[in-house]
């Protein structure tokens, strides 16, 4: 892959105006630091990066990252990368420039410019995508989930029963168009869940529980003088 980031262009353009219009400045501090270094790993590495090579890279924020793309502050595209809108812009303005001064000679002529640039390496071949469809293990309206992402799943100590109840919760779902990706949002509310019913377990009881005792309670003073009279 060629680096045209970096090697032309090493940053990338930060408003501060939109940063703080943005909805990522509604995420918490450290989701917020969790973004910024995302998007330079992204921009260095040409804007073609994958969710998977992104968690190698971070390995200790794995979560925060999926929160990131399950709020939608960065996009989980098909094939398994990710996309993030604003640098993707940049990237495509700056390809502009770069095959313009290349098509007048101020790069060395097409020859060399072409050696260095072709638009449209971002994503792998469509066919490659088609092969990846043949091993879904669930797919409805836009999401879908591998049979590998299924077994990972499956690996961190859920049932296929459970898996599948979560499966149907999101398909009926009538606000699932917001999610990017099933793998996530499937881990997502089966953590949720999970922290639900741990919450309930430790709610402690607001009454103290009775007692039970083989000890009869004391008889009223008034009771006992009446049973008296009729045993009289």
């Amino acid at each position: 892959m060629v680096y045209i980031m970096a090697k032309e262009l090493p940053y990338f353009r930060f408003y501060a105006g939109e940063w703080l219009n943005k909805d990522v400045t509604l995420q918490t501090m450290e989701n917020q630091g969790v973004f910024i270094n995302v998007c330079s790993y992204y921009w260095i590495e040409d804007c073609d990066l994958t969710l998977k090579n992104l968690h190698r890279r971070f390995p200790l924020h794995i979560t925060l990252i999926d929160e990131l793309i399950e709020e939608g502050i960065i996009d989980f595209e098909d094939g398994g990368k990710i996309s993030i809108s604003f640098l993707n812009e940049q990237r495509a303005k700056l390809l502009k420039t770069h095959l313009r001064l290349a098509k007048s000679g101020r790069k060395g002529g097409k020859s060399k410019a072409k050696a260095r640039v072709k638009p449209g390496l971002s994503y792998k071949d469509k066919d490659k995508d088609n092969e990846k469809d043949k091993d879904k293990y669930r797919a409805f309206a836009h999401l879908s989930l591998s049979n590998e992402e299924f077994e990972s799943i499956k690996a961190t100590g859920y049932t296929k029963q459970r898996i599948d109840d979560i499966l149907d919760s999101i398909e009926n779902f009538k606000n699932n168009t917001k999610y990017k990706s099933l793998n996530l949002t499937v881990r997502s509310w089966l953590r949720k869940e999970k922290e639900k019913v741990v919450a309930v377990a430790n709610v402690q009881p607001k009454y103290k529980p009775i007692e039970l005792t083989d000890t009869p309670a004391p008889m009223p003073d008034s009771l006992r003088k009446r049973m008296d009279r009729i045993g009289k």
